[in-house]
């Protein structure tokens, strides 16, 4: 039997092991960049969808006090572990939905964290929040996966991976008609009690360019740029994640 779990619930223990470490240095080398290119404030921070908080981790690192937001206790739990002791304060809350107890200087959001909402209007409704949350001249960092990146989901194939004593299977397909892309993800982990085997479905929606744009300046924001998240390189037709930096 197969249990059937919200995404980042079971996973969150393995996160960092599948995905999470290779997306934070990824992170941290466009961030570091950034901030020394825009002297980004690092006073009070928020980052929201923080996962098992690697980046708020860093934040507090470099001197900032930080809300680590995240609607997944299990993610939440996570990054309590590797925050404790630090500047954090973590809170529960979903990203459409912001409201943090102060406003920030600095806003992130990483790791495809918004290609999760899938609903036509609540990137504009999530930027809205972000905007609104932050102090004036305030920055939010962020990126979102392009439709080109998610496209390469398109034919259904199934991948096999181990990890320990748990098999992995995971099956990714992509809709034309919605735009969105299914990751089905399955894990059988072998114990003395015999097999745990458990389902997690991850769905994301892909936004390019001129979407993210036209929703920050509806948002309020004063000014955006925008770069190929590999290497802050000018955007192409290939560009698989967008990476940005906008300034209330």
């Amino acid at each position: 039997m197969t249990d059937e779990c919200p995404a980042y619930s079971r996973t969150a223990a393995i996160y960092d092991e599948l995905v999470g470490e290779g997306l934070f240095e990824a992170w941290k080398e466009n961030f570091q960049r950034l901030q020394a290119a825009f002297k980004l404030p690092l006073k009070v921070c928020a980052d929201v969808a923080c996962g098992t908080g690697m980046a708020a981790r860093f934040l507090a690192e470099c001197g900032a006090r930080v809300y680590a937001v995240d609607i997944s206790p299990q993610m939440l739990e996570e990054a309590e572990r590797r925050t404790r002791g630090l500047k954090v304060e973590l809170l529960r809350q979903d990203l459409r939905q912001l409201a943090l107890p102060e406003k920030v200087d600095l806003l992130t959001c990483n790791a495809d964290s918004l290609n999760y909402l899938l609903e036509e209007g609540e990137l504009l409704l999530s930027l809205a929040r972000f905007r609104e949350n932050l102090r004036p001249g305030g920055y939010a960092v962020f990126d979102v996966n392009t439709p080109y990146q998610l496209m390469g989901q398109e034919d259904g194939a199934t991948w096999e991976m181990r990890l320990g004593d748990m098999r992995m299977y995971w099956r990714s397909r992509y809709d034309l008609g919605s735009g969105i892309a299914t990751l089905e993800m399955r894990h059988v982990e072998e114990g003395p009690d015999g097999e745990l085997c458990y389902r997690e479905v991850h769905r994301e929606r892909g936004y390019g360019k001129e979407d993210v744009e036209s929703a920050l300046r509806e948002a309020g924001f004063s000014n955006a740029w925008c770069w190929d998240a590999a290497g802050l390189a000018p955007v192409s037709d290939g560009t698989r994640r967008l990476q940005f930096l906008a300034r209330t």
